[in-house]
């Protein structure tokens, strides 16, 4: 008797052992172990005290949540507004203190808004985060509107990331933090002590410019890029300046009587947002899990339902292999089905989690000339607010037409 090789198109039995021999892997997930390599970034400090001349103000606004109008899309994606409008202002903060932490810089401030008080802004957008992968855009001009950063910052976070034994302020997003940290460094590296000043001075007389721009005309000038250049500095006994200056110092004040209000936030959300996060890292896990393992078994039943039409189709008179095929097709379905759900059902619990969060802005009381004044709305309409005063104040002890809101930011373009 001989022996005859036959091949996986032409022999019946032997093709359907073969998928009814894969279809156990499919169920099952079929999957390998994922190695995912977290990565990690240091922060750079300052190794020796930096001169004051040589550190810059920076103004970081309050981030952009990345949200939609569609909140159904929203939340298909996993995006919660209630968590993305805390994180807006908590992001900036942890900037903030990281910033601070490196020694490289003056002043640092969250600011609801672009202002020629600082001498670097940072903006952001939350493009992801869920706990697991966090990605932001930022942005960073200096007074001159020159672009320093222009970039997409993506992490993944591992799960040691949320242990209580860690460096004090360091949060599970630290990493990305580090990242922008360094990264702004390098660029102000790159400069020189003199271009440090000269930008410092550019700032400054562009904060006189948007409250008189008559006493300031002539001392910049742009480039056709949109580059602010320096044309000459004013004397040093100019009244005009040392007025200018003062109303900047109490813009100062504002910022740090905002910053007072976002550090409070800051440390009142912080146990609730990382919890959130450690909570939503593990749902997100969870729920790609179940889609995957919906999407193979699924799939996997198909195919056996599939092979056993295929099978009969072609010839086969072995109606057990058949049914065989056609019951496990349809349990694989139903299994996949049944994930599914499971997956609905996680989704849920992260738009639960998200819901808890509630970031509404409270009143800010400052004083300006004595008197005590309330300041209420949006941050952004309360900060506006309080330089409109300041226009006041220093028209008041000028004699010089102050500016509006709408004028000054005619005058004063966003940089870059």
């Amino acid at each position: 008797m001989s022996l005859e090789l036959c091949s996986f198109t032409n022999c019946r039995v032997p093709r359907a052992l073969v998928v009814f021999l894969l279809l156990p892997c499919f169920i099952s997930g079929c999957s390998t172990a994922r190695t995912i390599d977290y990565k990690e970034a240091a922060l750079v400090r300052a190794a020796a005290e930096v001169a004051d001349a040589e550190r810059l103000d920076v103004g970081i606004i309050l981030f952009d949540p990345g949200t939609s109008a569609d909140s159904v899309a929203d939340e298909k994606k996993l995006i919660f507004p209630e968590v993305r409008q805390a994180e807006a202002r908590y992001m900036p903060y942890q900037l903030k203190t990281t910033l601070e932490s490196s020694g490289y810089w003056g002043s640092v401030w969250v600011v609801p808004q672009r202002s020629d008080a600082v001498d670097l802004t940072v903006t952001g957008r939350i493009d992801l985060s869920n706990g697991l992968d966090v990605s932001v855009h930022i942005g960073a001009w200096d007074a001159t509107g020159r672009e320093w950063l222009n970039k997409a910052y993506t992490v993944q976070v591992p799960e040691k990331a949320y242990s209580k034994i860690r460096e004090p302020g360091q949060d599970p997003y630290q990493t990305l933090y580090n990242e922008i940290a360094n990264d702004l460094l390098a660029f102000r590296q790159k400069m020189s002590a003199s271009e440090l000043r000269t930008l410092r001075n550019v700032a400054e007389l562009r904060y006189g410019a948007q409250l008189v721009p008559e006493a300031f005309a002539g001392l910049l000038e742009q480039d056709r890029a949109g580059i602010y250049k320096l044309r000459r500095l004013p004397a040093t006994d100019d009244p005009m300046v040392s007025r200018m200056r003062a109303v900047r110092e109490r813009e100062y004040t504002l910022v740090d009587t905002l910053n007072e209000y976002y550090a409070n936030l800051y440390y009142d959300i912080g146990k609730p947002y990382e919890d959130w996060r450690k909570m939503s890292r593990e749902e997100v896990i969870r729920y790609r899990d179940l889609k995957r393992s919906a999407f193979v078994r699924g799939s996997a039943g198909a195919l056996a339902i599939l092979a056993a039409i295929i099978y009969e189709g072609s010839g086969g008179d072995n109606s057990a292999v058949t049914m065989t095929g056609v019951i496990g097709g349809i349990e694989g379905i139903k299994s996949g089905l049944g994930k599914n759900t499971e997956a609905n059902i996680s989704r849920e619990s992260l738009k639960e989690l998200g819901g808890s969060f509630n970031s509404e802005a409270e009143s800010v009381v400052v004083e300006v000339e004595g008197q005590t004044r309330r300041l209420t709305g949006t941050a952004e309409e309360r900060y506006q607010e309080w330089r409109r005063l300041l226009r006041e104040i220093y028209s008041a002890e000028t004699g010089t037409p102050g500016v509006d809101a709408a004028e000054a930011a005619a005058i004063s373009p966003p940089a870059g």
